[in-house]
């Protein structure tokens, strides 16, 4: 079995929590509770570097969730690694770091530096951990040093409820309804999205065409005036899973391609939904199984468009992705798996 006697002590999971909405933070608090399931003790420390500082504080293991604008203004945190190592003396506990986010990326001056220093910055903490853990598989290539690729999970509870009965609720009976997850980011390609709605709007489907807009903080979008777009009054766990689970597809182009690093994919997954998003060079393997998600490449804004379009004339093979899809993300995404591979990680059998 993993672990030894001292693992009955629950590890140490840190983040630091700022109070707004996050998705790290929520997959965090949904990562604790999934080891706890499967026996892999773990508490959740909010407060981030503060945490490991706290006189008295143990764990066997502590698991450090790593993206640098959490840490530290402009993602300059000179007193984590500081900490880190503190209360690894203190403890001689197991030090793990996740990494969700390396450095920012490169647009101008200011990013270069922060980006220069953040990643001196990570190659200090990458040297002095334990084992590391990245959420996609180019992520743990650019690393090195062992990094394990480990998916996130989805951060919205799939409602039991079926389709009927979740359109029932928004007013939806007959409408073919296309949903967008997130808030606005330069990593989101939403121009793709965009033309693609567009087009949608003047096919068969167009006259019954519904935008579901989801996410806290979703971006305004630039529609033809007559489409029906809808975002939600509450974005909690269970008026989003009824969204999801009332939506006919999920777009999400992304300007680096589908990865596991993304929640919002997983929760597309989880659902049940058909996706359509863009393939790259950083996708995952474990995304390309033919059949689960419709991928067009990166950089085609026509290709995109014209396989959501496509996709929506057919509505058996709608069913057909949305079931791969599921099916895929309970063999390799779903929380227990996740868990027990971490738990591998943080608790390495001996």
């Amino acid at each position: 079995m993993p672990g030894s006697a001292s693992s009955l002590e629950p590890g140490l999971v840190v983040f630091q929590d700022d109070g707004a909405v996050n998705a790290i933070d929520e997959y965090t608090r949904r990562l604790v509770g999934a080891l706890c399931e499967i026996g892999a003790p773990a508490r959740y420390a909010p407060d981030g570097a503060q945490a490991l500082s706290v006189p008295g504080q143990n764990a066997p293991w502590v698991l450090l969730q790593y993206n640098p604008l959490s840490y530290g203004r402009w993602g300059f945190a000179p007193t984590l690694l500081r900490r880190v190592l503190g209360l690894r003396r203190r403890t001689g506990g197991r030090i793990v770091l996740s990494v969700h986010e390396p450095w920012v990326d490169i647009y101008g001056w200011r990013s270069a530096v922060m980006s220069g220093y953040q990643r001196l910055q990570l190659r200090a903490l990458l040297a002095r951990a334990d084992a590391i853990i990245a959420m996609t598989e180019s992520l743990a290539q650019t690393l090195g040093r062992g990094a394990v690729p480990i998916p996130v999970g989805t951060n919205i509870t799939p409602t039991t409820a079926d389709t009927a009965t979740a359109r029932e609720r928004f007013g939806l009976r007959d409408r073919f309804v296309v949903a967008l997850f997130g808030r606005a980011h330069p990593s989101r390609a939403l121009d793709y999205a965009e033309r693609a709605i567009a087009e949608l709007a003047m096919a068969p489907v167009g006259q019954r065409l519904t935008v579901f807009n989801l996410g806290d903080l979703a971006p305004r979008l630039a529609l033809p005036a007559h489409v029906d777009v809808r975002t939600l009054s509450s974005q909690d766990d269970a008026e989003l899973s009824y969204a999801l689970r009332a939506s006919d597809m999920l777009l999400l182009p992304f300007t680096d391609g589908v990865s596991t690093r993304r929640t919002t994919l997983m929760a597309g997954l989880a659902h049940g939904l058909p996706v359509v998003g863009l393939r790259a060079p950083e996708s995952d393997r474990s995304l390309l199984t033919p059949g689960a998600l419709i991928l067009t490449p990166v950089g085609d804004r026509v290709a995109f468009a014209r396989a959501v379009v496509s996709l929506s004339t057919d509505s058996g093979r709608l069913r057909e992705i949305g079931e791969a899809g599921r099916r895929l993300y309970a063999e390799r995404f779903a929380w227990p798996v996740i868990a027990r591979m971490v738990r591998d990680v943080v608790m390495p059998p001996r």
